[in-house]
């Protein structure tokens, strides 16, 4: 069975308002600083979903990252879709994946975003090659992927800790087989 949300009524509500608003802060935040220093910005919107995958059903957890991915294109205003699809991507593989796994310690944790990052970038390498534009060149691929993925593992604890705050525990295999 699958945990409802920590909280009801308003009190989830402000909880999930409070969540998006620290989300684009924090992305923003971080884009200024990692743009400064010239390395690629850490995927908060990443970790969002990668959270959500392991916390709701399947289709919701894809579905919840698709609407996610669409609103970080929205508000970005680049290609619309790319990250929609790219956090489905990621979220879809981080799913598969928690079939096979315990819930347990930073290995579950360091698959979890690693996984993430690579669905993500999967997707973004089949719709470059469907679309057939430049969305990702072989220079691109071979810096931005391990940077982001060390960069969004850094900041995992302490945004994992803010998930929990906000959607609730993550949902353990066990668990949903109860």
């Amino acid at each position: 069975m699958i945990r409802p949300v920590t909280g009801r009524g308003p009190v989830r509500w402000a909880r999930l308002a409070v969540y998006l608003l620290l989300l684009l802060l924090a992305q923003g935040l971080l884009a200024r600083l990692s743009d400064a220093v010239g390395v690629p910005t850490p995927d908060l919107f990443l970790l969002t979903a990668v959270g959500l995958a392991a916390r709701l059903s399947p289709v919701s957890a894809l579905l919840a990252a698709y609407g996610l991915g669409f609103a970080q294109d929205v508000l970005g205003g680049g290609t619309l879709g790319l990250h929609a699809a790219g956090l489905a991507g990621a979220a879809l593989l981080v799913v598969w994946a928690r079939r096979y796994l315990s819930d347990a310690g930073l290995v579950q944790a360091l698959l979890g975003v690693l996984l993430g990052v690579a669905g993500q970038w999967l997707v973004f390498l089949f719709l470059t090659y469907w679309l057939r534009e430049p969305l990702v060149t072989p220079q691109m691929l071979a810096v931005t992927p391990p940077l982001v993925f060390v960069g969004t593992f850094l900041l995992f604890p302490l945004w994992e800790r803010l998930l929990a705050w906000t959607f609730g525990p993550r949902v353990t295999v066990e668990e949903q087989l109860a």
